[in-house]
């Protein structure tokens, strides 16, 4: 019954979307309903980040889907045996560590990030070694060796509360914060408007290290003012919006309406009910899954940056980990110990 009841909430949702998306369901579903079927006979927990493509993206219900911390929380909180993440490979890891006593999956091992494949546990040490006794906050887009030396975790929803519970807790005004480059200094201007005094030293700021999303790194203020004015997307119009990603170079925020996380966005959405056009600033397929929760905004579909690691989870690459049960996501122990250390010393502060 469940899985009856989830193929139809697909097909609803995608019938919300634009043709080629209810098309693609139609074509595809034979896999999603065998998908559905053997997440119910094995007990799977499906987590599907925001950036999944919808086909993906739907395959996991409410309270499944949503921006990394809140996959985090729903994976914390999971009573299922098995967890399948629909999102990149740093997510899956976080998922184990929160949850050593259960198979973790994901569909495929080399969906990685740009942000956090050349920034791991050493390069964590060598900031250590130069700042010592500062804490470190480290972005949750990172590896379990990065995240076992670091004393925070945090992510684009909590970052500056999790910086300025470091500083408190500390009894400092320097904190470390990796491995984001743009949304280090994101971070420092909402710190100065606010009146905080707290000086963050992240990668480029003091050193030659450099630090960036491939995706939001393309964004930049000049496609955000071609935008407004191509979609007539005036500040002064309440009816219209930008939102853009923590991700985004400073300049981008500055020019956009509201910035934040991919679940502020989100609740941005929800609590400007007067929206009839929007444009997202972040990866491609926020906007599609967006237009689906959405039907009655239009939202501006000029995005052609993708995430190349996102799009490395595919409904038969997911078919295939659920009836083989691999890739198996695994931590070495002693990592995920203290791993698990920063992420429920951020946990904790969400509560």
């Amino acid at each position: 019954m469940a899985t009856s009841n989830d193929l139809i909430r697909i097909e609803q949702a995608l019938h919300r979307g634009s043709a080629d998306q209810y098309l693609d369901f139609q074509a595809h579903q034979d896999i999603i309903q065998r998908i559905l079927q053997l997440r119910d006979q094995k007990s799977v927990l499906i987590l599907g980040h925001n950036y999944m493509a919808p086909l993906v993206y739907h395959l996991s219900g409410e309270g499944e889907r949503g921006d990394s911390l809140q996959l985090a929380q729903y994976a914390a909180k999971s009573t299922k045996p098995i967890i399948l993440f629909d999102g990149v490979r740093f997510m899956a890891e976080t998922a184990k560590i929160l949850n050593p006593e259960k198979k973790v999956l994901i569909a495929d091992m080399k969906a990685g990030c740009s942000l956090a494949d050349p920034f791991r546990g050493e390069d964590v040490r060598k900031y250590k070694e130069k700042y010592p006794g500062l804490p470190v906050v480290l972005y949750i887009n990172s590896y379990a060796d990065a995240k076992a030396e670091a004393d925070y975790c945090c992510t684009s929803s909590n970052g500056l509360k999790v910086v300025e519970h470091a500083a408190k807790e500390f009894g400092t005004k320097q904190v470390v914060f990796l491995p984001d480059s743009l949304m280090g200094a994101n971070l420092q201007e909402e710190l100065k408007q606010q009146g905080s005094d707290i000086d963050l030293i992240y990668p480029g700021k003091y050193d030659a290290k450099h630090g960036a999303c491939e995706v939001h790194a393309q964004i930049t203020a000049e496609m955000i003012r071609n935008i407004r004015h191509d979609f007539s997307l005036s500040p002064e119009d309440k009816s219209t919006a930008v939102l853009v990603h923590w991700e985004c170079h400073p300049d981008v925020l500055k020019e956009a309406d509201f910035h934040g996380s991919t679940s502020a966005m989100i609740k941005y959405l929800y609590s400007h009910p007067e929206l009839k056009r929007v444009y997202l600033g972040t990866e491609c397929e926020m906007t599609a899954n967006m237009q689906n929760e959405f039907p009655q905004i239009e939202f501006v579909r000029t995005c052609a940056i993708a995430c190349q690691h996102m799009g490395k989870i595919t409904l038969h690459k997911i078919l295939k980990a659920l009836e083989t049960e691999q890739p198996e996501v695994t931590v070495p122990e002693e990592i995920r110990v203290r791993a698990l250390g920063s992420i429920k010393r951020m946990l904790a502060i969400n509560t």
